[in-house]
C-alpha cells in the first residue's frame, strides 16, 4: 500500500475513533524504524486499547496483514506497527511521561534534543 494512502487511512481511523492530539512525524530520512510516526491520545486504557483494534480491523480489512502490535492489554500505552507506519497510541500522563513527541521532532528536525 502506498505511504500516502496508507497514512490517510490510518489518520481517518485514529479521527473516527475520537482519538485526541493526533501529530505526524516523518522520519523518512532519519530513522530505520518507520517513514512516519503518529502519535495519539485516548482517555482510558480501554478506549487506547479500542482505538488500536479498530486501527488494526480497519487495515487488516484493506489488506495489511503483517501488523505487529505491543501493549494492548494494559491500554497505557499501545504500538501499532506497520513497517513504515509506527503508531503510537498513549494515555495522556503516560504520553506526557515519555515525550516521544519532542524526542522525534528533534531527530526529524536533525537536531539535538538535549
Amino acid at each position: 500500500m502506498e505511504l500516502s494512502v496508507l497514512l490517510e487511512k490510518i489518520t481517518k481511523t485514529l479521527d473516527d475513533a475520537k482519538a485526541h492530539d493526533l501529530i505526524n512525524i516523518d522520519l523518512n530520512h532519519q530513522s530505520s524504524i518507520a517513514d512516519n510516526m503518529l502519535i495519539c491520545t485516548g482517555t482510558s486504557n480501554r478506549h487506547v486499547s479500542a482505538i488500536a483494534q479498530r486501527l488494526v480491523d480497519n487495515l487488516y480489512k484493506d489488506g495489511l496483514k503483517q501488523i505487529r502490535v505491543s501493549g494492548e492489554q494494559l491500554g497505557e500505552w499501545v504500538i501499532v506497527d506497520t513497517g513504515t507506519v509506527m503508531v503510537h497510541i498513549m494515555q495522556q500522563e503516560v504520553r506526557e511521561r515519555y515525550e516521544l513527541d519532542d524526542l522525534y521532532k528533534c531527530m526529524a528536525a536533525g537536531t539535538d534534543a538535549a
